[in-house]
């Protein structure tokens, strides 16, 4: 019998799926997203399009790598420990966002993510550097090129200052 398959059906292929249905349901509700005046090609819906798009993308990648992976053997399971420390780590970037700020929270977020997906053996310089360009680049995009407001440190949360 096949990894992760019973009968025909890939049990692997569940994650995907609910993933694709969520990703539609994201997209759907994303295209109906009206704005209040003529913003060209860049409205309030543009961002949450593109990114289902990469969803899909990246969903037809994982399948496609499914597939080839197809011939392995029985012994090999799949491990959901990366998954659920990207959603915890997602989950605290959530509630830190506001109080910390995105400068703080975005850095922490991405070293957090760099570390879980395997980038602890290029060490902790280039990590870093990694780090504060995504950081940059992100803060670049958003608050200069879209004009987006980004929170800076709550120091009303904070009580400190």
């Amino acid at each position: 019998m096949k990894s992760g398959s019973s009968g025909g059906w890939d049990r692997r292929l569940i994650l995907p799926f609910v993933l694709f249905v969520i990703t539609s349901i994201y997209l759907a509700t994303a295209l109906q997203i009206t704005a209040q005046f003529d913003e060209g090609l860049v409205g309030p819906s543009f961002v949450p399009v593109v990114a289902s798009i990469l969803m899909y993308v990246a969903l037809a990648f994982v399948v496609y790598g499914m597939r080839k992976d197809r011939d392995t053997t029985e012994s090999e399971k799949i491990s959901l420990v990366a998954p659920i420390k990207v959603v915890a780590v997602t989950a605290l970037y959530i509630l830190a966002f506001k109080p910390l700020g995105y400068p703080v929270s975005t850095f922490l977020y991405v070293y957090a993510l760099l570390f879980i997906f395997g980038l602890e053996d290029t060490g902790h310089v280039k990590r870093l550097i990694y780090t504060i360009a995504i950081t940059g680049v992100f803060y670049v995009l958003f608050a200069v090129i879209f004009q987006v407001r980004l929170p800076l440190f709550d120091t009303e949360f904070w009580g400190m200052f």
